[in-house]
């Protein structure tokens, strides 16, 4: 909905936002609650191990444990790994949320993550010998769909990455996310072909920057209000309105458009200001 969105407020308009009230910051604090949790029960010696039943896997899917798509993105295979993913869904978290607003941001996440993790159980069904059976487990289906959608938001936005942790190297946010989906892809071709193993998931992460380009894309072109045809009686004020609000929610939505092919920093001044006009509409609400 319209009404969930901060059109593109970015992150430095809010300075005195608490972050750990946003979406974000409770996805980051949910994340860390159920690594507790999932610490203090996985226990071989338990009769119901949190790995295989939550963790996403084809033998479970077979089993109709179909709530693997989405559990198995809050549980992680060890405090490095729920370090990483929480990085980086605070790295880009933020932005994307701000962009959306919660309701759509927080689908997008989840989205991503089910289908990177359907791409991912599709490959263990196509590869059994190669890719194996074994749960998988961690948010990175989900941050990858956040990483995708910041790189249509602002693709041209400078970054610093540390390579190794130590040396910095600036890109571009379209370079940053173009590296890591040829990563995922290099990685579903090596084990297509049986070159090597590693515990890195690159079905999920491959899928997971699909889904978040598909759902950005979905809700950039979702029209948000029917434009009444205009009629030549006589139109009431209220009538009147509720056309000017449609005309102004589809100059909104070619704007959003726009966005996502050509990222935030295409839009001229009058577009801008357009966007500024129908967020101060919403903040009289």
């Amino acid at each position: 909905m319209i009404e969930s969105r901060d059109y593109m407020r970015e992150p430095e308009y809010r300075p005195n936002a608490n972050r750990w009230k946003t979406a974000t910051g409770i996805l980051l604090i949910v994340n860390v609650v159920v690594f507790i949790c999932q610490s203090l029960f996985e226990d071989p010696s338990r009769n119901f191990p949190v790995r295989n039943n939550f963790g996403l896997s084809i033998g479970g899917i077979k089993q109709g444990f179909v709530w693997q798509l989405m559990t198995f993105q809050f549980l992680h295979a060890s405090l490095l790994h729920l370090a990483l993913n929480s990085l980086g869904i605070f790295t880009f978290g933020f932005a994307v949320e701000q962009f959306l607003g919660v309701k759509r941001f927080v689908t997008l996440y989840l989205v991503s993550g089910v289908v990177g993790g359907l791409v991912q159980v599709l490959l263990q069904f196509l590869l059994p010998g190669i890719v194996g059976h074994g749960a998988v487990v961690g948010a990175s289906a989900g941050l990858f769909g956040l990483i995708a959608a910041f790189a249509m938001m602002s693709p041209e936005d400078d970054m610093t990455v540390y390579l190794f942790f130590v040396y910095p190297v600036t890109v571009s946010v379209k370079v940053f996310a173009t590296v890591f989906l040829g990563i995922s892809l290099l990685g579903m071709l090596f084990e297509a072909y049986g070159v090597g193993r590693s515990n890195v998931a690159h079905g999920a992460h491959a899928g997971g920057m699909l889904g978040g380009w598909l759902m950005l894309r979905y809700f950039a072109r979702r029209p948000i209000y029917e434009t009444p045809e205009a009629d030549e009686e006589k139109v009431s004020p209220t009538k009147a309105a509720r056309i000017e609000a449609a005309s102004l929610a589809e100059q909104v939505d070619t704007i959003l458009d726009k966005i996502s092919k050509k990222g935030i920093h295409s839009l001229t001044d009058a577009e801008r200001n357009t966007l500024e006009i129908q967020r101060k509409k919403l903040e009289k609400r």
